[in-house]
């Protein structure tokens, strides 16, 4: 029944996989389109009203461990790197380990697995991911482009520094989500989970599949599921131990998500930097067929 359910609800999104590979192949949609208005408008929206509606337990612990996850995986990214990495930007490998797709990938997965008001918590290790992703994982990308201080001015143009800002604030001053900005955060984030696949099947299109490079997947995935597995069952036997504050729902959740593909923000960012966006598409693709392996296996225990 998991596994029906969890098919059912992610189907329909991957197929925006190839059906950004074919209109990207007949150039009726430029990616800017669909990458502007993810970035500027629909995270932004979704992160003010999660923010509003989550629990404090989850808001103060969710997005630490998130954060502490990605940062982890650097680790493993320095190892891979030091072995497989040659002729590779060292600063996209490290963000294709870091970067989980929590949010275009995660949000059609936690609704079929635990349903739709698990996207608050869902939102939660989000930020976390997103405050590492887009400031440190952010700049590690630029810098293969541009020098220090234009990296690190750009990263300070980011929308969701700003969106989490307001959140934050909003939340402080004891305000809440408005009807009106739930109601429309539940489209934009089906706009946001179908523009992430677009966006994957956009990047797939210039990838040469006669060119790929199996002995670096292989080592790629291989290392970032361990690693990913291990990292968090330390965070989630820490919290347990620690403070014991959040719920059997949250942590089932944050489990799964070092099964999740790589974040479609590495070809985001690649696509923006113009920068190894064939090899990233590949790296997100192959990672995410592994996910739709793993995560209905992973739901059977739930």
């Amino acid at each position: 029944m998991i596994l029906f359910e969890f098919f059912k609800g992610i189907f329909p999104y991957l197929l925006c996989v190839p059906l950004g590979y074919f209109v990207s192949k007949k150039g009726w949609l430029p990616k800017k389109w669909v990458t502007i208005p993810m970035i500027f408008v629909l995270m932004p929206v979704l992160i003010v009203n999660h923010v509003l509606k989550a629990d404090a337990e989850s808001l103060k612990l969710l997005p630490a461990i998130g954060f502490i996850l990605a940062l982890s995986m650097l680790i493993p990214a320095e190892i891979f790197n030091r072995y497989f990495g040659k002729g590779t930007e060292k600063g996209l490998i490290q963000s294709s380990f870091s970067f989980y797709n929590v949010a275009f990938f995660g949000i059609p997965t936690v609704i079929a697995l635990f349903g739709k008001d698990s996207v608050t918590l869902l939102i939660c290790i989000y930020i976390g991911t997103a405050l590492y992703g887009d400031i440190i994982g952010y700049y590690q990308v630029a810098k293969s482009k541009y020098g220090l201080r234009e990296s690190l001015m750009r990263v300070f143009k980011i929308p969701f520094i700003y969106a989490f800002i307001l959140a934050a604030s909003l939340r402080i001053g004891g305000i809440e989500s408005p009807d009106l900005l739930a109601d429309v955060s539940g489209v934009f984030g089906i706009l946001v989970s179908v523009g992430g696949m677009l966006i994957i099947g956009m990047n797939v299109s210039s990838v040469d599949f006669t060119k790929l490079r199996y002995r670096f997947l292989s080592g790629m995935m291989s290392i970032r599921l361990v690693s990913g597995v291990i990292f968090t069952a330390i965070l989630l036997v820490g919290e347990y131990y620690l403070f014991d504050l959040l719920s059997t729902e949250a942590r089932q959740m944050m489990a799964i998500v070092p099964l999740f593909p790589i974040a479609a923000n590495v070809t985001l960012f690649a696509s923006f930097l113009k920068a190894d966006e064939a090899a990233t598409a590949t790296w997100i693709l192959v990672s995410m067929l592994i996910s739709l392996i793993l995560i209905p296996l992973a739901g059977l225990f739930f």
